[in-house]
């Protein structure tokens, strides 16, 4: 998704927070130059100029620069298996099924993105009903529950942000 992920994030849940693009990094929905291009309007300190200037072979250190600017800018950064990771982990869940349900024309197209998020993201228990899994082995496409994708996205304007 790279430079589409910014664009699908923004339209379905508004502007994303550090932890949300921390972790849109790490699952591959984010490439550098959209985060580099994000972080211009984000404020100003030494880490976050360290993180619009690199470039080359400094790119290597990008991650890490990430992490750092994140901090700069909140006093913490995000960690796999925190309440803030699962919470923006959720969040691109949610961007990506409500982009999926307003620009597929078909359960079978539907299904082919919802398995590629499971696989992307992850899946989280009340996820499963959404989905039957391709079965390769024996030519089964995957198939998916429109109604199940609806209610999950349904139950999330339930849930309140951790702190």
């Amino acid at each position: 998704m790279n430079r589409e992920g910014l664009e699908t994030f923004r339209t379905c849940l508004g502007e994303p927070s550090w932890d949300d693009i921390v972790v849109g990094h790490d699952f591959g929905f984010l490439d550098v130059p959209g985060i580099q291009a994000w972080s211009a309007t984000q404020g100003h300190g030494p880490a976050l100029a360290a993180l619009r200037g690199l470039a080359g072979p400094d790119l290597r250190e990008f991650e890490s620069r990430l992490w750092q600017a994140c901090a700069e800018a909140t006093g913490k950064t995000p960690r796999p298996g925190s309440a803030r990771w699962a919470h923006a982990q959720d969040r691109w869940r949610l961007a990506i099924l409500r982009e999926a349900l307003a620009t597929e024309s078909t359960l079978p197209q539907l299904a082919v993105r919802v398995e590629r998020l499971y696989e992307q993201v992850g899946c989280p228990e009340d996820m499963l009903s959404m989905l039957r899994p391709s079965q390769p082995w024996s030519g089964l496409p995957a198939t998916v529950d429109a109604g199940a994708v609806l209610r999950f996205l349904d139950r999330f304007r339930l849930r309140p942000e951790p702190a």
